[in-house]
């Protein structure tokens, strides 16, 4: 039987195993993908497995809790299902979103066994997490992207809402997590309003969604495991989105400019403030959730002090359009850096020779100061 090659960077199959290149195996990348060598065969019977251990659970948590409610299944079978996953996959975020994906079939069990509907997403999270978005002017479209959020195992979901959102603040009233946030006077920016909706929460993860498009709910939940897993913050493709450098606006060059510069140039455009994207606690304190305000100075900052960050590149961007003024962002962007570091942000300068016109050759910092 001829053996089909894979080409460079395209995965291959053998033996029901997806296989990358050498040159794709080799390769540092901080962008999780569907690339990672994942069992094709044997997927059906791990799903079979699963589901029948969800249905003996349901069965068993249903004969303990006759008169139990969904709510109460839905918070044993995601605790149950959390300590399954972390007992059965190693530590990392690849092997716990590819763990997770049978989390869908553990909930159909658990269904079957106790006879009640179970509704959203089971995760395996082992930490707390919340929501956070902005809602003015977008009514009419909140109910969906509530409803997606509402599938998460989330403890809170903090809405924001500015100016004239009096009915939509009625309307928050039936949803039993949501914690709505009504400012008069409005907000300068989306990013300053989940902002302040993030000085709110308390949870370990905090989830940043887009009030005015939905995400479903299973590429929101990869974000949040990749959270959980360790790292710090967690962005969605919107670079991806964006299309070829070319044809991308200041705003992107801005972005991926100040990646590159900063050491990080495999985030291309990816920044903090393209939502959906996921932040620490750790990362929050870190930031601060004055510059968390403006995204600019928030990227900045999580570089500059090394915070983990990686791209999710399963999960695209929303497309929010960013306000006039955030080109000025960065402008605030690069205070702090020089602030946190030398005038050349560590870059030595060995090009000119100052010699000649009567400076140091060096400088004062070795080379990073231009003392003429």
């Amino acid at each position: 039987m001829k053996r089909r090659t894979a080409r460079k960077g395209i995965p291959s199959v053998r033996n029901g195993v997806y296989r990358r290149s050498r040159a794709a195996r080799g390769r540092v990348n901080s962008r999780f993908d569907r690339k990672n060598a994942v069992p094709v065969r044997t997927a059906g019977k791990d799903a079979a497995r699963w589901r029948r251990e969800g249905e003996m659970d349901g069965a068993a948590w249903r004969s303990a809790h006759p008169a139990g409610t969904v709510e109460a299944l839905r918070s044993y079978a995601q605790r149950t299902w959390t300590e399954k996953a972390c007992r059965h996959s190693a530590a990392g975020p690849g092997n716990l979103l590819r763990f997770s994906r049978y989390g869908a079939a553990y909930a159909e069990g658990i269904r079957r066994g106790s006879g009640l509907e179970l509704h959203g997403e089971l995760l395996p999270l082992r930490r707390s997490a919340s929501a956070v978005l902005y809602a003015e002017g977008n009514e009419s479209r909140l109910p969906s992207v509530l409803s997606e959020l509402e599938r998460l195992p989330l403890q809170e979901i903090v809405v924001v809402l500015g100016a004239g959102a009096e009915r939509t603040l009625e309307t928050l009233l039936s949803y039993p997590r949501v914690v709505a946030v009504h400012s008069p006077a409005g907000y300068v920016s989306p990013h300053a309003a989940r902002a302040a909706g993030a000085r709110l929460t308390g949870a370990d993860a905090v989830l940043f969604a887009d009030g005015a498009k939905p995400c479903s709910a299973k590429l929101l939940g990869a974000l949040l495991v990749h959270a959980d897993a360790g790292t710090d913050v967690v962005l969605s493709d919107r670079t991806t989105q964006e299309g070829a450098f070319n044809r991308r606006g200041a705003e992107s060059w801005l972005r991926e400019f100040l990646n590159v510069s900063l050491g990080r140039p495999d985030l291309r455009a990816d920044a903090i403030g393209g939502v959906p994207f996921v932040l620490s606690r750790r990362a929050i304190d870190a930031i601060g959730t004055e510059a968390l305000g403006i995204p600019a100075r928030a990227q900045a900052a999580a570089l500059v002090q090394g915070l983990r960050i990686s791209v999710c590149g399963t999960v695209p961007g929303s497309g929010e359009r960013e306000p006039a003024s955030a080109g000025s962002g960065h402008i605030e962007a690069w205070r702090d850096c020089l602030s946190m570091r030398d005038a050349r942000l560590g870059f030595p300068d060995s090009k000119r020779n100052r010699q000649a016109i009567g400076g140091e050759a060096h400088g004062e910092d070795g080379g990073r100061l231009a003392r003429l």
